[in-house]
């Protein structure tokens, strides 16, 4: 099985390369622009390729090219993108409104010239739990050992909000705070019970967790408690994770939980037509860009468009002005 689960990763970066591959290639005689996005297994690196991918099949034309870069996460893509080591990073809205405002991790230092340039597909707050856990529930986390990713991650914030609300203290919880990217493993070793892990579906951590021997099911959200999160915090809304990807699952069928949006975000001194060519590409093509991975498939144009918690740039607003998709 073990081996098993390292072909099935294995094809799946193999997949992820290909699709970045035009995003990578170093013989090319023109600029280069970095879109900072995140663990490679992770949604946001998947997103970020596809941004690429579509954007350089004119990257002759245009004299430059995209280029997709892990990174630590949306903190990191925030801090790099402010500083100029990245010309693009992508972020869960609800990070982009702390940066503009001062907040969280940017408590009294206001990133003040931060744009947004298109919305990605919401996030799901994903409790993978293991079968002989006894866990059905989010109270029944209380107790068990429970990865809830690096510290400073979005997947830590939201995981320690989550058990907050629910009205386990953290204390009552055996936590541990490895990358996501580490949590299916270390089920499958039976070195925890359960991880939380905010990301598109589907996607590679959940899918080698639920193809190893030890089984797992996800974990719903009640909906008094999805109320009152999203009572809380309104860029967070209601969500569904699919299992239809998951095929080892122990249980089928639709799991509520909780959902942020990420968005592909740049500077405003970022030149306005890099950004109109960027956002035209992408939406000239859209039906391609959600081909290149079924996490982009539930996008529409018009949420596309509907970057609202910081404000969009100039090249962006042109473009979804000219196709009506906004004001």
């Amino acid at each position: 099985m073990i081996c098993f689960l390292r072909s099935m990763r294995t094809a799946f970066l193999a997949a992820v390369t290909l699709l970045s591959v035009p995003a990578v290639l170093s013989a090319f005689p023109h600029k280069s622009l970095s879109i900072s996005s995140g663990d490679i297994t992770g949604s946001n690196y998947v997103a970020s390729s596809a941004v690429a991918k579509i954007f350089n099949r004119r990257s002759t034309d245009y004299g430059m090219r995209l280029l997709s870069v892990p990174s630590q996460g949306s903190v990191a893509n925030v801090e790099s993108v402010f500083g100029g080591q990245a010309a693009f990073g992508i972020a869960q809205t609800e990070l982009l409104q702390q940066a503009a405002a001062g907040r969280g991790p940017w408590e009294g230092k206001a990133l003040g010239n931060l744009r947004a340039v298109l919305n990605l597909p919401v996030e799901a707050v994903t409790i993978v739990a293991a079968a002989d856990a006894g866990i059905s529930r989010v109270s029944d986390l209380g107790g068990k050992r429970v990865n809830i990713g690096a510290a400073g991650s979005i997947d830590n914030a939201y995981a320690t909000n989550l058990l907050l609300l629910s009205g386990l203290n953290p204390a009552d919880v055996s936590l541990s705070e490895h990358p996501a990217a580490l949590a299916s493993e270390l089920l499958q070793k039976s070195e925890i019970d359960a991880y939380i892990y905010t990301v598109c579906h589907p996607n590679l951590s959940v899918l080698e967790a639920s193809a190893g021997p030890r089984k797992v099911l996800l974990v719903p959200i009640d909906k008094p408690l999805i109320e009152l999160v999203t009572a809380a915090n309104p860029l967070l809304l209601p969500a569904v994770v699919p299992t239809d990807f998951y095929s080892g699952l122990e249980r089928r069928g639709v799991v509520p939980s909780i959902g942020v949006r990420s968005v592909l975000f740049t500077r405003v001194d970022m030149a306005e037509e890099t950004v109109f060519r960027l956002v035209r590409e992408i939406m000239t093509n859209f039906d391609l860009f959600r081909r290149q991975h079924p996490a982009l498939q539930s996008l529409t144009p018009r949420e596309a468009a509907e970057a609202t918690v910081i404000p969009t740039h100039p090249g962006a607003a042109r473009y979804f002005r000219q196709a009506g998709l906004v004001p």
